[in-house]
């Protein structure tokens, strides 16, 4: 099963974007920019064939929340470390699905993803999934560094970094020479403990550590904050109760 998802996700990357091709302006403010969107998902605890999948669409710049829902999901593949996309791409699809048909109005110009997208072993994270498949811009915001081999970083040293200068804004993330992604500093030292973020589709690695940034209150940005907040919320319903 690895080894064809390895083929399918290389069959994949060739049709990643690295550029922007976005429909608003990739420099601060970011003119043109209305809608940001966020994804992500939870398991509950004890529950191990569904998951819970939420998409927001958040205003921009005020990141005002236009949509927000939540719902459980099957999810049927394996976990297999480094093909996280297989295991969710779906939710994250019938997610978007239900957007489109019923509010498209609110159709996102561009979607953080709580996961990777080319700081990735095969530099195609879910990220990069999910910009693909719907030909969507895509950023990936990890809350956890993905081992990679040859980057030669980690994260408890860039933590440190991070906390030893208050000025500093990003760190490049490399393997064979290649940036993969880069340690953020949210804006306005809302946090000292970064988060890795890398492109997914349609977007470069300045426009998507930018506009990170930008819509960020906390550590996380605001798109995928709400989305997780929403997500662990149901799952916490839906876990069984403990016999403690």
């Amino acid at each position: 099963m690895a080894a064809s998802w390895a083929r399918l996700q290389t069959e994949l990357a060739a049709r990643r974007v690295a550029d922007d091709q976005v429909d608003f302006s990739t420099t601060a403010p970011f003119d043109g920019l209305r809608l940001v969107g966020g994804v992500d998902i939870s398991y509950p605890r004890g529950v191990s064939d569904t998951a819970v999948v939420a998409l927001t669409v958040l205003a921009f710049p005020s990141l005002h929340v236009l949509y927000a829902h939540s719902e459980p999901v099957a999810i049927t593949a394996p976990y297999v470390a480094g093909f996280l996309a297989f295991r969710e791409a779906a939710a994250y699809h019938a997610a978007f699905d239900r957007l489109r048909r019923t509010q498209p109005e609110l159709w996102p110009q561009v979607v953080l993803v709580d996961g990777n997208g080319t700081l990735h072993p095969r530099r195609f994270g879910s990220a990069c999934h999910v910009g693909v498949g719907l030909d969507v811009p895509t950023v990936g915001v990890a809350k956890n560094l993905l081992h990679i081999d040859g980057a030669g970083v980690d994260a408890r040293g860039l933590k440190r970094l991070f906390a030893q200068d208050a000025q500093l804004v990003e760190v490049p993330i490399a393997a064979d020479g290649e940036v993969l992604g880069m340690a953020v500093a949210p804006a306005g030292g809302c946090a000292t403990n970064p988060v890795f973020v890398s492109p997914g589709h349609r977007v470069s690695m300045r426009t998507a550590v930018d506009l990170v940034r930008r819509c960020s209150v906390h550590r996380v940005p605001e798109p995928i904050r709400v989305a997780d907040q929403q997500s662990r919320e149901i799952a916490r319903q839906m876990e069984p109760p403990s016999n403690g």
